[in-house]
């Protein structure tokens, strides 16, 4: 509980990081598979596009966007990446 009084602002997503936590330790799911806080598939789904490789076209697509002007940030946020991706992705 230390850590979550350190964290201001960030108090939310440690909660529910120590909620799914305690979840694991202890392994309280129901029969069906449904966990115990409504709050842990929430926050245990990733907000990020899945782990699969760009295609060419869409790196085509990301580079030719730079070179128009549009923001780094932009093209993460319409591609579902990470903004280092895209730099690394447009760099010449």
């Amino acid at each position: 509980m230390e850590a979550m009084e350190r964290c201001g602002n960030r108090r939310p997503r440690v909660e529910k990081l120590v909620s799914a936590w305690n979840q694991g330790v202890h392994d309280h799911a129901d029969a069906e598979g449904e966990t115990d806080d409504a709050l842990i598939g929430v926050s245990a789904e990733p907000s990020k596009r899945p782990r699969t490789r760009l295609t060419d076209s869409e790196v085509d697509a990301m580079r030719t966007a730079r070179e128009r002007g549009v923001s780094v940030k932009a093209i993460a946020k319409q591609f579902g990446i990470h903004r280092g991706t895209v730099w690394a992705k447009t760099r010449h």
